[in-house]
C-alpha cells in the first residue's frame, strides 16, 4: 500500500533495523519486527515512542532511518468506528512528552524477564550482565530525576495503552503471545524466567541467598559490566545460536539476584503512586500478599499482565487486520 492510504490510528509495525539489538529482539520473538508507532492525523506522519520522548515523526523515503524497511499495516477491524478516541489518547501523551523507558535495551530486558523459556549456560551468561546494565541506566535515569512523575512506556506498549485508554471497545485483544518457548529455545515447567526467580526467592530460605536479596536494595550494583549495550545483544545473539551449550538446570542466586536488581531499579523509576496506573498498583499490592515476595517483583509481575511485544501487535491481535505493506 501507499503512505496515502494510511487511516488515523493504524497500527504500524517496522521491520527489524540491523542493530543487534533489534536483532536479539527479532530473535527471541521469531519476528520480523522490532518496533511499533500509530500512524495520526495525516496520514505521511506517525506517532511513536522513541528517545527520548513520544514524538510525531514524517515518513520521509529519503530518511536513512527507513532505507530497505518494511511497515505492516494493521487496522482494527471495525473500521466503522470513529478513531477519535485512540488518536485522543496518543496525542495526550505527545503532550505530555511521556518519556520513552530508556532505549530498545529495555524492551529486550522485559522480554528476556518475561519469556517461558530456559536458557542455555552462555545466555544465563548474557542476560546476567543484560539485567545489571539496564538497572544501572535506570537507576542512572532516577539520579538525574528526568521526567519525574511520568510512566517510561516501550513502542509497542504505548500503542497498546492509546487503545486500551480509548475505551473498552478499543481493546487489543492479544491471543497466546510471542513469549512463549519456540524451537529454538528449551522450556521448563511453561515458566517466564521472573516466574522461576520468584520461586526460587520463596523456596531458598538460606541466610546466605536471603542477605543477597536484602543488601540490593539499596540499589547499589556490584560488577556492573563494561560492555557496551551493543556488545551484551551480540553476545546473548551468539549464546542463543549456540546449539551445543546445555540449557541450564536450575537458576542460579546469581541471575536471580541480576533480576532482583533489574526488578527493583524499575520498581524505584515506576512504582510509585504519582506515575503506576491505579490498576497496576492495585495488581501489585495483590500479588505482593499472593506471592510472598517483594514488592519490587511484585510490580514487575503485574507490568508483565500488560505487556505486549511488536509481534504480538503484529501477528497475535485477533481484533485487527492486515491491510497492507508500505516498502521503503
Amino acid at each position: 500500500m501507499e503512505r496515502d492510504e494510511l487511516q488515523p490510528s493504524d497500527i504500524l509495525l517496522f521491520s527489524g533495523a540491523q542493530d543487534r539489538i533489534s536483532q536479539a529482539i527479532m530473535l527471541l520473538t521469531d519476528s520480523l519486527v522490532t518496533h511499533s508507532a500509530l500512524s495520526y492525523t495525516e496520514n505521511d506522519k506517525i506517532l511513536e515512542e522513541t528517545p527520548p520522548a513520544v514524538r510525531i515523526f514524517q515518513l520521509d523515503i529519503h530518511n536513512e532511518r527507513l532505507k530497505g524497511r518494511k511497515i505492516y499495516v494493521n487496522r482494527l477491524k471495525t473500521s466503522q468506528k470513529s478513531m477519535a478516541p485512540v488518536l485522543k489518547a496518543a496525542t495526550a501523551y505527545l503532550n505530555q512528552e511521556t518519556p520513552y523507558a530508556n532505549n530498545n535495551l529495555y524492551l529486550l530486558g522485559l522480554i528476556l524477564a518475561y519469556k517461558k523459556w530456559t536458557p542455555n549456560t552462555l545466555a544465563k551468561k548474557a542476560m546476567i550482565k543484560i539485567f545489571k546494565k539496564l538497572a544501572t541506566l535506570i537507576i542512572d535515569y532516577i539520579n538525574k530525576q528526568k521526567n519525574p512523575g511520568k510512566l517510561p512506556m516501550v513502542c509497542s506498549q504505548f500503542v497498546y495503552q492509546c487503545y486500551e485508554d480509548a475505551g473498552s471497545d478499543y481493546h487489543l485483544r492479544i491471543n497466546q503471545g510471542s513469549l512463549v518457548s519456540t524451537s529454538l529455545l528449551v522450556a521448563r515447567n511453561n515458566l517466564s524466567i521472573l516466574d522461576q526467580v520468584i520461586n526460587q526467592i520463596k523456596s531458598d530460605s538460606s541466610p546466605q541467598f536471603q542477605g543477597l536479596i536484602d543488601s540490593s536494595a539499596n540499589l547499589i550494583i556490584n560488577n556492573v559490566p563494561s560492555q557496551t549495550e551493543l556488545e551484551l545483544a551480540q553476545e546473548l545473539i551468539e549464546a542463543l545460536e549456540n546449539k551445543e551449550v546445555e540449557p541450564v538446570e536450575e537458576l542460579d542466586s546469581e541471575l536471580a539476584l541480576a533480576l532482583y536488581e533489574f526488578g527493583q531499579a524499575v520498581y524505584s523509576a515506576e512504582g510509585t503512586e504519582e506515575n503506576a496506573t491505579p490498576l497496576m498498583l492495585m495488581k501489585t499490592n495483590e500479588l505482593i500478599t499472593e506471592l510472598n515476595v517483594s514488592p519490587a517483583l511484585s510490580f514487575l509481575k503485574a507490568k508483565q499482565a500488560y505487556f505486549v511485544t511488536p509481534e504480538d501487535l503484529l501477528n497475535n491481535c485477533e481484533n485487527v487486520a492486515r491491510v497492507g505493506i508500505i516498502e521503503f
